[in-house]
């Protein structure tokens, strides 16, 4: 009975303990940090054994966010972004308006798809500027963000 508890126990820590997900690499690093007028916001992604890709956004300061303005592409041509869908702490959120405040995070669900083959590993998620995010009416993003998809 005692082994039996053992190895369960065992089991259990080793499963607890498992982070099946690695981080993507964001223009260069692994948390990719925007500084403003309003505060920072820490940007990270990381690789699922699913289709869905998520890339989070820590708030550290108020912004305003417009999820209709997101500019989401991917690169080699031919490979498409699609079925992008959002959560705030880590509930579903439907609406276009939100205004961030400290410590709130964004999650940016996607899906990567083609009618050829390809490797996730190859393609790059591209954040284009637009006014995603603002902080007193002006856009934060104003560089393409680029999120290589190998880790």
């Amino acid at each position: 009975m005692k082994t039996k508890v053992f190895i369960l126990l065992l089991f259990f820590v080793g499963c607890v303990s498992c982070d099946i997900s690695t981080p993507f690499i964001i223009d260069g690093q692994k948390e990719y940090v925007i500084s403003g007028e309003c505060g920072t916001i820490k940007i990270r992604g990381s690789s699922l054994p699913t289709h869905s890709i998520p890339i989070t956004c820590t708030f550290n300061g108020s912004y305003h966010i417009n999820t209709d303005s997101l500019k989401i592409e991917a690169d080699p041509n031919g490979v498409i972004v699609t079925n992008v869908r959002f959560r705030l702490n880590g509930e579903v959120f439907a609406g276009t308006e939100i205004e961030t405040k400290t410590g709130e995070t964004l999650s940016i669900w996607f899906d990567v798809k083609s009618e050829t083959s390809y490797k996730r590993s190859e393609v790059t998620v591209l954040i284009l500027p637009s006014n995603f995010i603002t902080c007193e009416g002006k856009s934060i993003i104003s560089d393409t963000i680029r999120i290589q998809l190998k880790n």
